[in-house]
């Protein structure tokens, strides 16, 4: 009989660890700056006009206390006031990511036109095209000899489906070893010996939430996509329990940080993962940027056959939390609930509303359909949790929306900010009508048009193709709006730039009715999604009184080239006063005592 592992007295925990990440705010001189910022060039986050005449901020104790010209702050100073000076870069409100994925056992983030990608290992790591592959895995199994396992990555950004490997291929690397590679999360590549490891043939068959690719003579091809994946998920060897580390966590988070984010929302943490955030953030949490976690539930197909048996584990975890979104303190809370309703643009198997383009018959993979969603949902909502759930696809949202508006009929809830995770392919207009009545939102990644644009014309034609990863569609229905990345790549500036220009992976611009102007982009990646975490109230803009994160720019992001954006060079990042990151790889470097 299956237990729930997670107890309420995790929660109790939980709390007393959070609670001490809290550090009193000193009553004496509240007047008095630690921090004053000088000669700086001040977007506040309120409007271009407020921020016209703003060179300088002042922070005490990790909070904003003023904002204005530089006479000012040098005016309230102290003695000990530390003074830094800008030296005309521009300050903007910390930049807030809205997806971004984070554990333990993942490794780090390599640079990629712009962005972060996860790094993939190095045995493969200089492969783009078929033969350098197979001459990799040749190398790599004289390195581990016969009958061992190689397992390995290959960056979606580069491995296209017009060249992704089938097993034949990777057979002419090595046929005496199993071979197992993925590529990003919806898709996986077997070679021969794999295969018949995981016991897949022309004759094994899978319920749902994804499918065995097979080749023209209807044996498997080794490719296997979302769900699918379980089927070799227990055959390759995993890695020591000792592998990963709270090291690896740390670096991840401040590689985000790199990129000039000082919030991140973590779109999908497993109960039995929270308490290494939570070991985490209470040894080093003022050193990383702020996060909100989602926690994943996983009724539907992903992790069962039987779609009963996945809504009773679902529902059990759920019970067995203890508690809901916003527990927690302003470095580490707890967000929504996150399922993953359909595919990836990548694999392709999102789900659809019409036949793909290039596969007429086909309409994606739904991992979880409506019969396992509701009830999962209802329950949620019924506690007091947000919703954020996965829909890529107009099919899984226009699932989702309805199953929603259902729920919101059945019990109203004020404020319940459920959101829906990426939105790419464009729903109709009564869809978002429904949407915007309920004020359901859209957390959105426009550099999918970038990292995943390859991929979504195969299948995407005319108006779909156009407005993929839509923005002001969205807005002008009504619906509230927040920008993220989701590893397509990391980072905010490759999100501006594309929601901003629309340029797309191939330089094309993709449905510029479709984009926001500067200032609307910046609101998008800082105030919407503190709005979308419910933490509006303290980050998302320079203001007296919220809280002192700032990302700070060498270039003004009103004047500069819009394809500049694109590399956003980004000198410090600063959350609760306290420089987190510095592109000089110095924090004191820049600073001076007054």
């Amino acid at each position: 009989m299956w237990k729930p592992a997670v107890q309420v007295i995790f929660g109790l925990v939980l709390l007393a660890a959070l609670n001490g990440c809290n550090k009193p705010v000193s009553p004496e001189r509240i007047d008095v700056p630690d921090t004053i910022y000088v000669n700086g060039n001040v977007y506040t986050g309120i409007s271009a006009d407020a921020s016209s005449t703003v060179s300088a901020v002042g922070v005490r104790d990790g909070e904003i206390i003023f904002v204005g010209a530089d006479a000012g702050a040098r005016n309230i100073a102290g003695a000990a006031t530390e003074t830094v000076d800008l030296g005309g870069a521009m300050m903007l409100p910390g930049l807030f990511d809205n997806h971004v994925h984070a554990d333990i056992n993942r490794g780090p983030l390599m640079e990629w036109e712009g962005g972060l990608i996860f790094e993939v290992p190095g045995w493969v790591r200089e492969a783009t095209t078929i033969a350098e592959l197979q001459a990799a895995l040749q190398k790599e199994a004289a390195r581990v000899g016969p009958g061992e396992w190689i397992s390995g990555a290959l960056s979606r950004e580069i491995w296209h489906n017009g060249i992704l490997p089938t097993a034949a291929d990777l057979d002419l690397g090595t046929d005496e070893n199993p071979v197992l590679l993925t590529r990003g999360p919806h898709t996986t590549v077997l070679n021969s010996m794999a295969l018949a490891a995981a016991g897949i043939d022309r004759n094994t068959t899978f319920p749902g939430g994804g499918h065995i690719g097979h080749d023209e003579n209807g044996g498997p091809n080794g490719r296997l996509y979302d769900s699918a994946r379980r089927l070799a998920a227990d055959v390759a060897p995993r890695p020591p329990a000792s592998a990963g580390s709270l090291e690896n966590l740390r670096s991840l988070l401040l590689q985000f940080a790199s990129s000039g984010v000082s919030s991140v929302n973590v779109a999908g943490v497993r109960p039995n993962e929270l308490r290494h955030f939570q070991a985490l953030y209470e040894s080093d949490g003022e050193n990383l940027p702020r996060a909100t976690l989602q926690i994943r539930l996983r009724p539907g197909y992903d992790a069962f056959d039987d779609l009963d048996e996945s809504v009773e584990v679902a529902l059990a975890e759920l019970e067995g939390l203890g508690f809901i979104t916003g527990f927690g303190n302003e470095r580490l809370k707890i967000g929504a609930i996150k399922m993953s309703i359909d595919g990836g643009l990548s694999a392709p198997a999102y789900w659809s509303t019409e036949g793909y383009e290039d596969r007429p018959d086909y309409t994606g993979a739904i991992r979880i359909p409506a019969e396992a969603f509701y009830p999962v949902a209802r329950r949620a909502h019924e506690l007091g949790w947000q919703l954020g759930i996965h829909t890529m696809g107009d099919g899984a949202v226009e699932m989702v929306v309805e199953q929603l508006d259902r729920i919101l009929t059945e019990m109203p809830r004020e404020n319940h900010r459920h959101y829906l995770h990426h939105v790419a392919v464009k729903p109709s207009a009564d869809v978002m009508a429904t949407m915007a009545r309920h004020s359901i939102g859209v957390a959105s990644q426009p550099a999918f048009t970038v990292g995943l644009g390859a991929f979504a014309v195969e299948s995407l034609a005319g108006d779909r193709e156009a407005t993929m990863n839509p923005t002001k569609s969205l807005q002008d229905a009504g619906i509230w709006v927040s920008w993220g990345s989701d590893g397509a790549p990391y980072g905010p500036s490759v999100t501006l730039w594309t929601g901003i220009t629309r340029k797309g992976w191939d330089g094309r611009v993709y449905g510029p009715e479709e984009a926001v102007d500067r200032e609307e982009a910046l609101r998008l990646h800082t105030w919407a999604p503190a709005y979308q975490t419910f933490s509006e109230d303290r980050i998302g803009t320079i203001e007296v009184g919220k809280l002192a994160d700032f990302t700070i720019i060498e270039d003004d992001f009103f004047d500069m080239d819009a394809d500049r954006i694109r590399y956003l060079p980004v000198v410090s990042t600063i959350v609760g006063g306290r420089e987190i990151w510095s592109a000089t790889g110095n924090q004191s470097e820049t600073r001076t005592q007054r």
